[in-house]
């Protein structure tokens, strides 16, 4: 049975520039037409002044529903929340069942706002809370820096595939192809042609002031440039016009990774900010202590997580970040073959994801990051997918960010033989 059953329950549909409220009485009848809202002052304070009124002739106070829809319900929901009401976000997969209720192919915004408020009020479903604002300002750069990080990776393999054909071998001269050494020389001489008719003396130059590195090094790269440039003479001609789109991507390359520096600098800023919440700054210190995850990493997860107190067990984080089993049964059929849910943020699976893979690997020295976790990964790889055995991984890794965050205790990597040794004692 919903919580909000005997209550004055206000569904609101959103949309980019206008929303529709449908208001429903304790008793569950529809007051008045649902109505719409302009997204300005004047609509929201009308909106503000329809509820008090119905406050007073109820004499009670409504409780408000949105669905999430990105960052369009934001606004309105926050300046009702200034207003002293409560409000709930309700997830769209939610809010979508409701379609078939009615036979009729009835599909209109009145009508959403209407299913909003009825699902609220008797159905028993989860509903979220909107974290505080600078939590979601939190989120909302860690997206921004993941966005970014994409058109970056994208920009690189475009440069990849002109180097591929323009170029050949240029990406084995050099072990990083998008280091500063390769991105120096590319700027200066972008086509083979430039590399053929260079002044040798000027061009080792280059290379040993960008690599940091002794004559010697840089002229065993320029021979090999030299070599590389010889196997390109036999393309046509007009190739060596792609090297303005060479020049193109390098600069984009550049821009791309400026922005990535600027929005990690600004969030190490507002998670240093005396005005960020010292519980959540404590919950990022703590994860960032973890082998494999770095700041970034710990960042973006407490901003996708946002309060850690509604989650009461493992299990209800691991559903929240997607990686839960479905479930397909029916009858006597069961399923065997059921993959991850995949419900929950994306971006945080991204993260688990990426710390998953730090955290079997070694370092140069040979040392493991973590060797519980590589230990275990090994075993789940003689009879399993390496896929399937990374998602047990970041099931694992769940587990310790709960625990790390539940005790509020720095990470400690035990072999599950410690933590039975209570057992014995």
């Amino acid at each position: 049975m919903s919580q909000f059953l005997n209550d004055f329950v206000v569904g609101i549909d959103v949309s980019s520039e206008f929303s529709i409220v449908a208001m429903l009485a304790p008793t569950g009848e529809l007051i008045r037409k649902p109505f719409r809202i302009d997204h300005n002052p004047p609509g929201f304070h009308k909106l503000l002044d329809i509820l008090k009124k119905e406050e007073e002739r109820l004499n009670r106070k409504p409780i408000y529903f949105v669905e999430s829809t990105g960052i369009f319900h934001l606004p309105l929901f926050f300046f009702l929340k200034s207003n002293d009401l409560k409000g709930f976000v309700l997830n769209p997969l939610c809010v979508h069942s409701t379609k078939n209720f009615d036979l009729r192919k009835v599909k209109n915004d009145n009508k959403d706002a209407e299913a909003i408020a009825r699902l609220a009020k008797y159905q028993d479903i989860k509903v979220s809370m909107m974290p505080e604002p600078q939590i979601l300002a939190l989120r909302m750069m860690t997206r921004e820096y993941y966005a970014v990080s994409d058109r970056h990776t994208e920009m690189k393999n475009r440069l990849c595939t002109d180097l591929y054909l323009l170029f050949p071998g240029f990406l084995d001269v050099f072990s990083g192809p998008f280091g500063k050494t390769a991105l120096a020389v590319l700027r200066d001489y972008p086509s083979p042609r430039a590399i053929r008719e260079a002044d040798s003396d000027d061009l080792t130059l280059l290379i040993s002031k960008a690599g940091r590195k002794g004559l010697k090094w840089a002229s065993n790269k320029v021979a090999l440039l030299r070599d590389c440039a010889q196997l390109a003479s036999s393309m046509p001609s007009e190739s060596s016009l792609l090297d303005t789109k060479i020049k193109f991507h390098i600069d984009g390359i550049e821009h791309m990774q400026a922005s990535l520096d600027g929005i990690e600098s600004q969030i190490h800023k507002m998670i240093d900010s005396k005005e960020f919440p010292a519980e959540a700054k404590r919950n990022v210190e703590l994860l960032d202590e973890i082998p494999g995850v770095g700041f970034l990493s710990a960042a973006s997860l407490i901003a996708e997580i946002g309060d850690f107190r509604l989650f009461n067990s493992p299990k209800a984080l691991t559903a929240f970040f997607g990686l839960d089993p479905s479930v397909n049964q029916s009858g006597k059929f069961n399923g065997d073959r059921n993959k991850i849910s995949k419900r929950g943020t994306r971006i945080g699976r991204r993260i688990l994801f990426t710390i998953a893979m730090a955290s079997i690997r070694t370092t140069r020295n040979g040392a493991e990051i973590n060797p519980v976790l590589r230990e275990f990964y090994k075993s789940k790889c003689v009879s399993k997918k390496k896929k399937v055995a990374l998602v047990a991984i970041m099931h694992k890794l769940l587990h310790y960010i709960y625990a790390v965050l539940r005790d509020q205790k720095p990470f400690e990597i035990k072999r599950p033989e410690d933590h039975q040794t209570w057992r014995t004692t």
